[in-house]
């Protein structure tokens, strides 16, 4: 599998249309074998990539959140899948109440973020749309339980940095985290480099 198997050309037409030329990143991380199969079967199974939101409140605070089954002291911006033979707009409404309860926000596609994980002598791809929402408002309310949201809270957009060192500092001793959080930390570099200022 490559890239372009997981991207549609026309979405892409579509999204430049809309919201203009964007910019994209490409990352190779190197993964350990556990990751990877995660990866695969989620890419090969049940998505083709996801929406990353950032969703801001009116005091320019980013929202983010946390699982209990994520290591003690990380928060990071919500995601959510795009299913094979699913729109991103449609994903992006759908996770958006999903997570949040959010139906009414204005967003602005920031662009994409794609990803090849490797480990020996397999490579898997993957893909990130990165979404800034405004126009919100109140406070979320998790929709579908399965989320397993523990918490959110609101941060300064200048903490996506300070997030993006946390992941990446996950250590090793937290089974399965580790690439999954230098793998997490990559959008929000990339967002904190889109909206900071």
């Amino acid at each position: 599998m490559i890239l372009d198997d997981l991207l549609n050309s026309g979405e892409i037409v579509e999204l430049e249309r809309l919201y203009g030329s964007f910019p994209r990143r490409h990352h190779r991380l190197a993964v350990g074998s556990e990751h990877i199969e995660w990866w695969a079967d989620k890419v090969l199974n049940d998505r083709r990539g996801e929406v990353v939101l950032a969703v801001q409140g009116n005091s320019g605070e980013v929202l983010l959140h946390t699982k209990s089954s994520y290591p003690p002291g990380i928060y990071r911006l919500l995601s959510g899948g795009v299913s094979w033979g699913e729109g991103v707009a449609t994903a992006l409404r759908r996770e958006v109440y999903e997570e949040t309860g959010y139906q009414t926000f204005d967003e602005q596609f920031l662009g994409l973020v794609s990803y090849e994980f490797h480990c020996a002598d397999c490579c898997l791809p993957f893909v990130s749309y990165v979404y800034l929402l405004t126009g919100i408002k109140g406070q979320p309310v998790v929709q579908d339980e399965e989320e397993e949201i523990s918490a959110f809270r609101w941060a300064p957009v200048s903490e996506l940095a300070v997030m993006a060192a946390a992941l990446r500092s996950v250590p090793e001793d937290s089974p399965g985290f580790r690439d999954w959080g230098r793998f997490r930390a990559l959008a929000h570099d990339f967002l904190f480099a889109r909206i900071k200022g």
